[in-house]
């Protein structure tokens, strides 16, 4: 009843190595990446990045193994950093 939760959706855009999606949706893995001003941009996996912009995706489960987990410490200062961003909107 007090098990953590995990809340999050996932599109297949790829099936072993092949771009794959519902009608409607862009297929094929993509990045996305933050530019100066907190743009953000997101193009296909194999496309150059843009100059000076930073990716946002990482990859934690490949064929259903673990291959990284994300470290609360680094979770938190990210969170914390984004907040004064809210006040804003």
């Amino acid at each position: 009843a007090n098990a953590p939760v995990i809340d999050f959706a996932m599109d297949i855009v790829e099936m072993e190595g092949r771009p794959f999606a519902k009608r409607g949706k862009r297929s094929g893995a993509k990045q996305v990446y933050e530019a100066a001003g907190g743009r953000r941009v997101t193009l296909p996996l194999a496309a150059p990045a843009p100059e000076d912009a930073t990716p946002l995706l990482s990859r934690y489960v490949e064929h259903g193994t673990i291959v990284a987990r994300p470290k609360m410490e680094d979770a938190r200062e990210r969170v914390l950093s984004r907040l004064s961003d809210l006040a804003g909107e």
